[in-house]
């Protein structure tokens, strides 16, 4: 989708200048139009080196002066600013704010890894309903102890396994910085699902599978299981996943 949204707009929406009915009404264009999100995601980043780097008081001040000069009275026509110096200006503005961007730039490339957007995503799962009495689960009271290693070594003791025993196990590598066994578990529970009317885990596989890809350094295939869940807006984790920076995810490329 193509937006044509002023940058204004956008602008006013980082700087929470928008009325409630205003701002809802763009925070659902921004989850509907790819390509308006990746605009705002440029302009936060922007404003984002700005404060980081300390630029945003010299941005002021050129402002400022800029300003002062077209205001201050006039006792010759001397005084009145050329549209050569005030092109000058501009560009001096203009200069701050590329290299406040292009630091920023080199700053994320320099601090984004592999494991720091692993873990700007990752959410810890907590199991929320306890298999039947009736049966014997060492590995959800284990995983609820935060006991990994013992999991995953009651997990290859089981002779049956089930979905939610592979997506315990699973969570457990992820704990244990084993993200190849992870992906393993994470993609038999999707060959159970496929196979069988009872599907479990399904929306929680993909995320967490999306995870594990990124923590491996399988970033195309992160990027695949992502855009998954963002084309389903009904999708248990279409809101954490959107919020996976794509930018960063470019800057993985790059790095693997």
């Amino acid at each position: 989708m193509q937006d044509n949204y002023p940058d204004e707009i956008i602008i006013q929406y980082i700087d929470d200048e928008m009325t409630i009915d205003e701002k809802q009404a763009f925070e659902k264009l921004l989850k509907e139009d790819d390509v308006l999100y990746e605009r705002y995601q440029f302009m936060l980043a922007a404003k984002q080196a700005i404060r980081s780097r300390g630029l945003k008081e010299r941005v002021g001040k050129i402002q400022e002066e800029y300003i002062q000069s077209l205001n201050s009275p006039a006792v010759t026509t001397t005084h009145i600013p050329s549209k050569y110096s005030i092109f000058k200006t501009l560009m001096r503005v203009a200069a701050v704010l590329i290299f406040a961007v292009a630091g920023y730039g080199i700053f994320e490339f320099s601090t984004t890894n592999n494991n720091s957007v692993y873990e700007s995503g990752f959410i810890n799962y907590q199991l929320n309903v306890s298999r039947g009495a009736e049966q014997t689960h060492q590995v959800d009271s284990l995983y609820n102890a935060e006991n990994y290693r013992a999991v995953i070594t009651a997990f290859n003791a089981k002779a049956q396994k089930e979905q939610e025993d592979y997506f315990i196990a699973a969570q457990s590598c992820l704990h244990l910085n084993k993200p190849e066994e992870a992906i393993s578990a994470f993609q038999q529970i999707e060959k159970m699902n496929a196979s069988t009317d009872h599907k479990s885990f399904v929306d929680e596989t993909d995320f967490y599978l999306a995870l594990a890809y990124i923590k491996a350094g399988r970033i195309s295939e992160a990027e695949k299981q992502l855009n998954k869940i963002n084309s389903n807006k009904q999708h248990l984790f279409y809101n954490k996943a959107k919020d996976i920076s794509k930018f960063k995810l470019k800057i993985l490329q790059l790095k693997n």
